[in-house]
């Protein structure tokens, strides 16, 4: 079994996952899935990331478990869940799994920085930025009783394709008819400011799309 195949299977770890949006779901208030869904859409996106990046196998393993991992600290509660994220992971990492200390510290420090992108500082990171920020949908939805109108756009979003090239990572939305751009836009810069970075720290430009057409941000 090799390292990310042992932290899936890990009981803990899916417990955690299978426990988080109980956790931060309040009735009658929405959230994003921060659980399993989220966790497994995350390491994919990684995956097709480093790998069409052409990245060694070895980082697309550390890149599968910092995005594994990289929302676990959501069970202590939302507020500064990415240092709480590394803390927790950390702990995990210093299991039966042999890792230098190198390798845990990408880990680790990718997990830290993936809410703001401040200190982007290695493949591992900037994958993990742009899969996490890449992921809303209607998929990420939580049940709720009240829904405003910014959480209501999400649900006119059916997916979202990111094709990756040695030059350029374009990420496309597809849309229902009833989709606000700049609904979406005005309430959600962060979230399209950081996969430019992160790109740019892989040597890539970032488009976005929706259905197919591009979109400038900046």
């Amino acid at each position: 079994m090799d390292a990310y195949e042992h932290y899936r299977n890990c009981r803990d770890i899916n417990k955690i996952l299978g426990t988080i949006n109980d956790m931060m779901v309040p009735k009658g208030m929405y959230t994003a899935c921060h659980g399993r869904y989220h966790a497994m859409f995350v390491t994919d996106m990684a995956e097709h990331i480093l790998t069409s990046l052409s990245y060694g196998t070895r980082i697309i393993e550390l890149g599968k478990i910092a995005a594994l991992l990289h929302d676990i600290g959501n069970i202590a509660g939302r507020w500064n869940h990415a240092r709480k994220s590394a803390a927790l992971a950390a702990v995990f990492l210093d299991g039966s799994v042999d890792f230098s200390p190198e390798e845990k510290n990408m880990i680790v420090q990718a997990i830290e920085d993936h809410s703001t992108g401040k200190n982007i500082s290695s493949a591992v990171g900037a994958a993990l930025l742009i899969a996490d920020k890449v992921d809303i949908s209607k998929r990420r939805v939580l049940p709720s009783e009240t829904i405003d109108a910014w959480h209501k756009n999400l649900l006119e979003i059916e997916d979202v394709d990111v094709h990756v090239s040695s030059k350029a990572i374009i990420i496309n939305y597809i849309t229902t008819e009833a989709f606000s751009k700049n609904l979406l836009v005005s309430e959600y810069t962060k979230g399209f400011s950081l996969p430019i970075k992160a790109a740019n720290y892989l040597g890539c430009t970032c488009h976005f799309q929706f259905n197919g057409k591009e979109y400038n941000f900046v």
